[in-house]
Parts: C-alpha cells; sequence; structure tokens
C-alpha cells in the first residue's frame, strides 16, 4: 500500500471514528436530560377528586395511585379522594405510588327513637347503633329526673352528619316551671289537685267567708294568672265557707 493510500485510509477512519463519538456524546447528553427530567415529579392536588379522575391525574404525570383505605367522611362524597400522602405539591420520583384514602361517604345510622327514657339508657341505645352522643344538657321539665325529653336527629331519621346525637334530659318536677292558671271560681280540691299535678305546693289557704258564693270556692289567688311559677313559688288561695 502506498503512502498516499494509507493516509487517505487513515483519514477516513479519523472521521468515522469523530462522528461516532460525537453522536455517543449527543447520546449521552439526551439521556442524561432525560433522567434528570424524570427525576422529581409534582404530586397533584387529588383530595376532592373521583377516584377515576385521581387515578389519571397520576398516570400523567408518570406516578402511580395506590388505594391505603375506604373511610366515611361527612364533607367528601362516596368514591372521591379524602386524604393523599405525598400532599399536592410535593415531590415524587417517577413511577412511584401516591397513597390516597378513598372516602365512603357521611356515615350513615338509624337513629333510635329514646325520648321518655332513662340517660344511661339512652346513650346505649344510640351508640349500639353507631350515634355517639355528642351532648347532654340539663333543662327544667316536669318528667322525672335523668328523663330524655327531647332528642337531635329526630327518631328514625338518618344520620348524615360527622357529630352524634344532642340529649335534652330533664333535671326533675323541681326545676320545672309554669304559667299560673286562672283558679278563681273554680273548687278548691279541684284547683289543688291541679297544682300539685304539676309540682307546685299551695303555702297558704285563708279560708273567709263570701256573701252569695257556695263554699269551697277559690276567691282569690298569689300569684295571679298569667305569672310564671315554680315548686320554690310561695302560692297562696283564698277559699269561700260557709260562716257558722
Amino acid at each position: 500500500m502506498s503512502t498516499q493510500t494509507l493516509l487517505r485510509f487513515l483519514g477516513r477512519n479519523a472521521l468515522l471514528g469523530a462522528a461516532l463519538a460525537a453522536a455517543a456524546a449527543t447520546s449521552a447528553l439526551v439521556t442524561m436530560r432525560v433522567v434528570l427530567s424524570a427525576r422529581d415529579v409534582a404530586v397533584p392536588a387529588l383530595v376532592g377528586r373521583p377516584l377515576a379522575e385521581a387515578e389519571a391525574q397520576a398516570q400523567r404525570r408518570a406516578l402511580v395511585l395506590r388505594i391505603e383505605g375506604r373511610r366515611h367522611d361527612a364533607s367528601v362524597a362516596a368514591d372521591r379522594i379524602v386524604a393523599q400522602e405525598p400532599p399536592a405539591g410535593g415531590a415524587l420520583k417517577a413511577h412511584r405510588a401516591v397513597r390516597v384514602w378513598v372516602s365512603l361517604g357521611p356515615r350513615r345510622a338509624t337513629v333510635p327513637p329514646v325520648e321518655g327514657q332513662s340517660a344511661r339508657t339512652a346513650r346505649i341505645a344510640l351508640e349500639q347503633s353507631g350515634v355517639p352522643v355528642d351532648r347532654m344538657v340539663d333543662v327544667a321539665d316536669a318528667a322525672a329526673e335523668g328523663t330524655v325529653v327531647v332528642q337531635r336527629p329526630a327518631p328514625r331519621e338518618p344520620d348524615l352528619s360527622a357529630g352524634g346525637a344532642w340529649l335534652l334530659v330533664s333535671r326533675g318536677p323541681g326545676g320545672a316551671s309554669f304559667v299560673m292558671p286562672d283558679l278563681i271560681g273554680r273548687e278548691a280540691s279541684a284547683a289543688m289537685s291541679l297544682l300539685q299535678s304539676a309540682g307546685l305546693k299551695v303555702g297558704d289557704v285563708r279560708y273567709r267567708s263570701y256573701p252569695g258564693v257556695a263554699p269551697g270556692i277559690v276567691l282569690r289567688q298569689v300569684p295571679a294568672a298569667g305569672y310564671r311559677v315554680d315548686a320554690r313559688t310561695a302560692l297562696t288561695l283564698d277559699v269561700s265557707r260557709v260562716d257558722s
């Protein structure tokens, strides 16, 4: 092989090697850029989204959706994402999993009727039905002490709230108050039975004669009709009598 032919051969090989090296460098640069761009992925906001939409959002960012569990939530409808980890805006490597919890919707429970029951019995019945008792409030009422007089939610209604039941419990007839009825002109025995049935006591009965009125009739009352009274109020009745 002549010197000139050898030089041409070496020149061609040198050009080929340079071209291959350039191609390799370009490929490495592209690969590096792909790797660097796929290293971290911004986690999308999935809470509140339907499950199918959340899965599509994750796939668009080369992430995997992994359901960790399901739970009741009053503010998030069923089959929507109620929580996620990592939170929205966080960084995650491509093809890693976003952990999510799916809502079962509000808890539904049939509220049993507990009005008229003791507070303890009512609490047990409600909790066994899946309705926790959030609050019990003592109120003045003629019912026996410790008796449930009002419940919310009402009996047999579905409880869709995150909270539980409220119970109004009587503190006993001693704490009840009433509007004083008009007793004047009534028979004293009937008037006193009415007051006693309301848990009220007549502290003083004064008998006096009154012309033209049969004996045993209420002539005057204190307090007057329309006043609010309770068991601590001093009640006085003036009752007619026959002079001997």
